[in-house]
C-alpha cells in the first residue's frame, strides 16, 4: 500500500534551497518514502517512535514522521545539518527519566 507524502511549504522551500545534488538526492528518497516509510538506512528518532531521519549525504538530513493510521509520510525537515537541529525541531533526545534536558 502506498503512503501519501505531505510537504508544508516549509519543507517545500527547504527543498527548493537544497544544492543540485543534494535536491536530487532529497526527491528520490523522498518518492520512495511513499512505497517504503522505513528504508533499511534511516533510523528512529529515540525517544520520538515515529520519527525518521535519513542522512542525505554527509551534512544534510531529511527528517520524517510517519502517521500509520492515515497511511502517510509527513516531511518535517530537508536541509543542512547543524548542531541543535533536532532541538529546534522538538525531536530531541530525552533526558534521564524521559524527561527532556533543560
Amino acid at each position: 500500500m502506498l503512503y501519501r507524502i505531505i510537504l508544508t511549504r516549509d519543507v517545500k522551500a527547504q527543498l527548493k534551497d537544497l544544492p543540485g545534488n543534494i535536491k536530487a538526492i532529497a526527491r528520490q528518497q523522498i518518492a520512495a518514502l511513499a512505497t517504503e516509510p522505513h528504508p533499511p538506512r534511516s533510523k528512529e528518532l529515540v525517544g520520538h517512535s515515529t520519527h525518521y531521519r535519513l542522512h542525505l549525504g554527509p551534512k544534510y538530513r531529511l527528517v520524517w514522521q510517519v502517521l500509520e493510521e492515515q497511511k502517510a509520510v509527513e516531511l518535517e525537515y530537508v536541509g543542512p545539518k547543524f548542531p541543535d537541529l533536532y532541538d529546534k525541531l522538538g525531536l530531541a533526545r530525552p533526558g534521564p527519566g524521559g524527561a527532556r534536558p533543560e
